[in-house]
């Protein structure tokens, strides 16, 4: 098997499912609906052997590479979309128009990448430590999505624009989408936890100390403070609306900058 024709297929088909998507918000027509949820799902699935045959391939976890770090996220974004839409039935079949085309953007990045099939480290303390950070990452990146159309939502609604895109087009209440905004927050910081935890673990193996003065783990744990700060104002301060979604959207740059710029030293 070709491992670059899978992946070509994985990309196609995010595109067809964002085209999918894309058709439902403009005409509403559930033909696009289906489409766009059939196609995603091909594409999970894809991705799914994918890892396994790549897993196979090189005896470890592929994914835990930094060139496949992408099609994890990706892979677990797409977790999160099919997760959601469970627990709120139909009220977030729109977002698949904004998830599909990320994948897809997401895939792509990959695909230079798949003639060089590296090993991953095989220990299991570090591939822990790179699975909880991609889940944290990808529920940080829905919690912005979702803050983001919250904060354009509200400000239509307030201006009585019920013709905008996103009053129009997206039919979640402001009230589910704040309650998705804390959610997705929420298992963010418990996944920045474990990750440091696997972090600690595996430097106190391989290095002899459970804290290094590595820039990675520092920007780590700096994103873990800011999103317990997060859940502390959301909590006990009981920051709602569209003053906390500002906050959701601040955080996700030091996320962005902890993630894709800040790089871990060669040990």
């Amino acid at each position: 098997m070709d491992i670059k024709i899978l992946l070509i297929l994985i990309l196609l088909s995010y595109f067809v499912s964002s085209i999918g998507f894309w058709v439902y918000i403009f005409t509403k027509q559930q033909k696009g609906l289906k489409i766009g949820f059939s196609f995603f799902g091909l594409a999970f699935l894809l991705q799914i052997i994918y890892i396994g045959y790549s897993d196979y391939k090189i005896k470890s976890f592929a994914l835990a590479s930094e060139e496949n770090l992408p099609l994890l996220l990706a892979l677990v974004i797409g977790g999160i979309f099919y997760g959601f839409s469970l627990k709120y039935k139909k009220q977030l079949k729109d977002f698949g128009s904004i998830f599909a085309p990320i994948n897809v953007f997401l895939v792509a990045l990959v695909l230079p990448n798949t003639e060089k099939l590296e090993t991953a480290t095989n220990n299991i303390w570090f591939i822990l430590h790179i699975l909880f950070s991609i889940i944290a990452y990808a529920f940080i990146l829905a919690s912005t999505v979702v803050a983001i159309i919250y904060i354009l939502t509200e400000r239509d609604l307030k201006r009585k624009k019920l013709n905008s895109f996103f009053v129009s087009k997206f039919s979640s209440s402001l009230a589910t989408l704040q309650d998705i905004e804390y959610k997705s927050n929420a298992l963010a910081f418990i996944f920045l936890s474990l990750a440091l935890i696997a972090s600690s673990v595996w430097s106190s193996v391989y290095l002899g100390k459970h804290w290094i003065w590595d820039i990675k783990q520092i920007a780590l744990s700096v994103l873990w403070v800011i999103y317990g700060l997060l859940l502390h104002l959301r909590i006990i301060n009981h920051y709602k609306g569209k003053k906390f979604s500002y906050l959701t959207v601040l955080a996700s740059f030091v996320a962005l900058i902890a993630f894709w710029i800040i790089k871990h030293p060669t040990y």
